[in-house]
């Protein structure tokens, strides 16, 4: 019994605490809160929505706020202190504001009808209800447009980076409201992964500084591509831009030994040799002989050396081809190794090269670049030049795999039908015309029910037919046509035989059977033998079925 009291008293506790609760939420008025939220008078609550509301400037700006059950009057009161009395707007009392289109669930609303820097703040609607007030605020973001953004570098023209060093980047746009979105493009791949972006305010009317700041390791196939940062915001129509060249410093790049083949004897051979180097060498000269480590002779770039020209095109964004002319090309020249050496301020770089008579090898050589069996009149310009394999998408390689497995299926299941003789494969022997007459004949001595049916040609055994024209036969198919062919005859030899053998009256298990089907005036008496071993009798078919078969046959 005490333990149901103490009960008792702790649900009435609780319920006297949730009614004062909720006493209390009634009485006092509504601040800030959720999107939605309704505050609750005696009689009375408020609808009003708190989300956040962006427009430009010259745009209209919607200030809904509803009442459920009786309001006296309600009033806007703005960041800056401004009070508007929703009645006044109604009646037209102040310029810019007027009464919104819909009321239903929102009797206390009303439009801004062009938004301006003053309109920016914290908007709040009051409603007055008998003997308390309604309280809901929300904030009118009026957006500033954006100053341009700008690349933080050293020089204008163009961003000098190291290969070997990683290099940051910063762009920033010093004030926008709110703030800008910042993103990177190096040519046309997105790199914003690889930047961090700070927003920092300027003062307290929501307008920020952005600032993004690239950290990137700039790779030599980077050279001569543009660095872009762009902005957007709910004020530009397009995202704005600004942009930057980028140039790549880098030793000469290595390479394999490089391998050309198919050199006529006897002709003027110019070998073009492609490498990369930012800046430009200083120092660039051919060296050949059969020993590089002490060569037997040297061209420099550009130079003439006996039967030796050199020369170096320049192709832009740190590419060079470097020439090297031999006339009279022997059998010598191909016993010979050669070298380019190619060196700038960053570093020196020694290129070997192999020149042959024959013909490139099919399965690939480990010191030959593909790109150097090609004939020297199509070699590629550039050992950065990104290429795009030919490989199929793993979707599809799997639909590929697919489709094989149901081919391969069907062609197990037609296999399986034929091996079965199932369906189309089954085989269809044409009707035995003797055989359904000996059965007719059979079944007209035996009843008088009527001629047996003979089964007609279905659509099934049409295609039967058809198809074991386009077939070929198994033996075991074979056999079984040649055991019906072979009964047919053994049948019809059967029928002959029967049809010439005469009667023998001594056979005393026989029984004569006459059946006549003829219409006639009278009927006909069958005339009876005199003979004591055989039996007569008298069957009566049915004439008119039997007639109409007839006519069908």
């Amino acid at each position: 019994m005490c333990k149901c009291s103490f009960v008792l008293v702790a649900c009435l506790a609780l319920a006297c605490l949730a009614s004062a609760q909720q006493y209390g939420d009634y009485d006092q008025a509504t601040g800030d809160g959720a999107a939605g939220t309704s505050a609750r008078s005696t009689d009375s609550s408020l609808i009003f929505n708190h989300n956040q509301i962006v427009v430009n400037p010259g745009d209209p700006v919607n200030l809904d706020c509803g009442v459920r059950g009786e309001s006296r009057y309600c009033i806007w009161e703005s960041d800056n202190g401004q009070i508007y009395q929703v009645e006044d707007v109604y009646g037209n009392v102040y310029d810019g504001l007027s009464k919104p289109e819909n009321t239903v669930g929102n009797e206390c609303g009303i439009v801004i009808n062009s938004a301006d820097i003053s309109h920016h703040g914290k908007w709040t609607c009051k409603v007055f209800v008998v003997g308390n007030s309604l309280l809901g605020s929300k904030n009118v973001v009026v957006t500033i447009k954006p100053t341009n953004p700008v690349l933080e570098i050293d020089s204008q023209r163009n961003l000098i980076v190291n290969s070997e060093e990683e290099r940051p980047v910063v762009c920033s746009v010093a004030a926008a409201r709110p703030a800008v979105a910042i993103r990177w493009y190096l040519g046309d791949t997105d790199i914003t992964a690889s930047a961090g972006n700070e927003e920092t305010p300027t003062d307290t009317g929501g307008i920020y500084k952005s600032v993004s700041t690239l950290r990137r390791h700039f790779q030599p196939m980077d050279n001569g591509k543009v660095l872009m940062c762009s902005i957007t915001h709910q004020t530009l129509s397009a995202p704005a831009n600004t942009s930057v060249p980028v140039s790549v410093v880098f030793k000469p790049l290595e390479k394999p030994v490089t391998t050309f083949y198919q050199i006529q004897p006897g002709s003027d051979y110019d070998m073009k040799f492609n490498f990369s180097a930012n800046p430009e060498p200083t120092k660039l000269e051919w060296q050949y002989g059969s020993n590089l480590d002490n060569p037997e002779g040297s061209v420099s770039i550009p130079g003439i050396q006996d039967r030796y020209s050199a020369d170096l095109e320049d192709l832009g964004h740190g590419r060079y081809t470097a020439k090297l002319l031999i006339r009279g090309f022997t059998e010598q020249d191909a016993m010979k190794e050669y070298q380019l050496v190619a060196e700038n301020e960053f570093g020196e770089t020694r290129y070997r090269v192999k020149l042959s008579m024959h013909d490139a090898p099919q399965d690939g050589d480990s010191e030959t670049s593909n790109h150097d069996k090609i004939p020297p009149s199509e070699l590629s310009v550039s050992v950065f030049d990104e290429t795009e394999s030919n490989t199929l998408s793993g979707g599809a390689v799997a639909g590929i795999i697919i489709v094989l497995l149901v081919v391969v299926v069907a062609v197990v299941a037609a296999g399986y039908a034929r091996y079965r003789q199932m369906f189309c494969f089954a085989p269809i022997g044409s009707p035995d015309l003797e055989e359904a007459k000996d059965i007719r004949e059979e079944h007209d001595t035996e009843s008088a029910r009527g001629p047996a049916a003979v089964r007609p040609i279905t659509l099934k055994d049409r295609l039967g037919q058809l198809t074991q024209a386009f077939k070929k036969t198994k033996p075991d198919q074979d056999v079984k046509l040649d055991d019906l062919e072979k009964k047919s005859l053994t049948k019809d030899k059967m029928n002959k035989e029967r049809a010439n053998k005469e009667y023998n009256p001594e056979e005393k298990e026989v029984v004569y059977a006459e059946l006549d089907l003829s219409k006639g005036e009278g009927e006909k008496k069958t005339e009876v033998k005199a003979d004591e071993k055989t039996e007569y009798a008298q069957i009566v078919g049915t004439i008119t079925d039997n007639r109409e078969d007839e006519k069908k046959e």
